[in-house]
């Protein structure tokens, strides 16, 4: 089969054309992502729409004037999505976008809120569910309690889900379960929402999507293509989570290996068919069956980022030059490999307030050299996905014996790899596939389409 798969990231949208038989990419296509000016980490899910259905367009039409006319009997099964997971906008009865895009980095849910609480912690506590700021479930409270929901609104859903609807021209606000469970207040073993605990907390529920079935949300119909004209329907399956889109995408021996994602955040991952009982980790629903026990962090790429900025400032500012700053980083971060020196890079917090605080301590006059600290922040970062892991219950730990990593936040970073293979004692790989996210969600439909026993080729 033939598919093609969107991932909308925080920072980058990609859409890929996926070949099921030879199960790699056979083409790939990128846009920017970008947050407005207001603050918090909102987006415009205008602007999102309008970049994929650009890519889509360009996507399409090589596919019909290129790769089709060479391979006449490969038809496309579908469009799958991947989105980043957690946040929410707003929808009117028309399905049209009424908010921006609150995203899972939305900090509204750590304001205070009542007896010295924060807001994401009174649902906590209220709910009994584990949430956060970022959450859908605890930034519909907040907007809720701060009277900024527009009238209008009827529905809230994610940006997957808001582009699956802009896609096939759908009224209805659906979502499917990976990202259902996102939002946080979501009973794992019933695959639904926890109504009543969230009333509990004076949550209104009556904006709550639809949890979707295992069906195509609609179709996308093609009518016009650059200067020539093609009548495309195809399906468009509903949105799924990035993190459960890029183990798909990534993992092929799912059952002995951990895997690691690192975008603009990170996150560690094991499946397991069984729902085991766990505290400060999440389980996540996996697309089709079983289930994804995930260690996320508010921090990933954009720590390394940072650190490449500051130190990009200050060449700049003592010699006026410009340099390829993470060339030079990882030949002096490969110089030193080992350091005492040690750094915590949660520059971007932590969702649990014990754990400690961004900094870089045991500091002497041996190891403060730009070799140490650069090798610091690998291995703290990769010290934090370690805890992480170390929270998994050992019956999903037992028979791992290799890591598959993904996102150009590691793929990108070989001293971050060479880290993560020192902590966990596990050998690293990656796949063929780059855009594991995207590929995740095109591979998704693919075996949703065969398991019902239909062929396109």
């Amino acid at each position: 089969m033939i598919s093609l798969g969107i991932d909308i990231g925080t920072t980058s949208i990609c859409v890929v054309c996926y070949d099921s038989k030879a199960d790699k990419i056979i083409r790939s296509i990128q846009g920017g992502n970008e947050f407005l000016p207001e603050g918090s980490f909102l987006q415009n899910p205008e602007k999102i729409v309008e970049t994929i259905r650009e890519l889509l367009k360009e996507m399409l039409l090589w596919f019909m004037e290129d790769f089709q006319p060479e391979n006449s009997q490969r038809k496309l099964v579908g469009i799958g999505i991947s989105s980043q997971m957690h946040g929410i906008l707003y929808v009117d009865r028309e399905g049209k976008a009424v908010t921006p895009f609150y995203t899972w980095k939305n900090e509204y849910g750590n304001e205070i809120f009542k007896n010295k609480v924060t807001y994401a912690e009174y649902v906590r506590q209220k709910t009994g569910c584990d949430v956060y700021s970022g959450y859908g479930s605890v930034t519909h409270f907040y907007l809720c309690e701060k009277h900024l929901i527009p009238k209008e609104a009827v529905s809230f859903l994610n940006i997957g889900d808001y582009l699956a609807m802009k896609l096939t021209g759908s009224r209805q606000a659906e979502t499917d379960v990976t990202i259902a469970a996102s939002f946080g207040g979501f009973e794992l073993d019933k695959k639904q929402f926890a109504f009543k605990k969230l009333e509990a907390a004076g949550i209104d529920t009556g904006y709550y999507p639809v949890i979707a079935k295992e069906t195509a949300a609609g179709n996308y119909k093609a009518c016009e293509l650059g200067e020539k004209a093609f009548e495309l329907t195809i399906p468009v399956w509903h949105g799924i989570g990035d993190n459960q889109a890029s183990f798909q995408g990534a993992v092929k021996e799912k059952e002995t290996t951990v895997s690691l994602n690192v975008g603009t955040g990170s996150q560690v991952s094991v499946f397991s068919q069984k729902l085991y009982p766990v505290e400060k980790i999440e389980v996540r629903p996996f697309s089709g069956n079983g289930y994804l026990y995930v260690g996320a962090s508010l921090n990933g790429g954009k720590v390394y980022e940072r650190l490449g900025i500051f130190l990009s400032e200050i060449c700049e500012s003592f010699t006026g030059q410009k340099i390829d700053v993470y060339k030079k980083m990882e030949q002096l971060g490969a110089e030193k490999k080992e350091t005492d020196l040690i750094t915590v890079p949660s520059l971007y917090g932590k969702r649990a307030a014990e754990d400690k605080q961004a900094g870089i301590y045991n500091l002497t006059y041996e190891n403060f050299h730009g070799a140490d600290v650069i090798r610091s922040f690998a291995a703290g970062m990769a010290q934090e996905l370690y805890e992480l892991y170390q929270l998994f219950p050992e019956q999903l730990k037992e028979g791992k014996i290799q890591i598959t990593a993904s996102g150009n936040g590691i793929r990108k970073n070989r001293l971050l790899q060479e880290e993560i293979e020192k902590i966990f004692k596990m050998p690293l790989v990656f796949t063929d596939r780059e855009e594991e996210a995207a590929a995740g969600a095109a591979l998704n439909l693919c075996q949703i389409t065969e398991k019902r026993g239909s062929s396109c080729r």
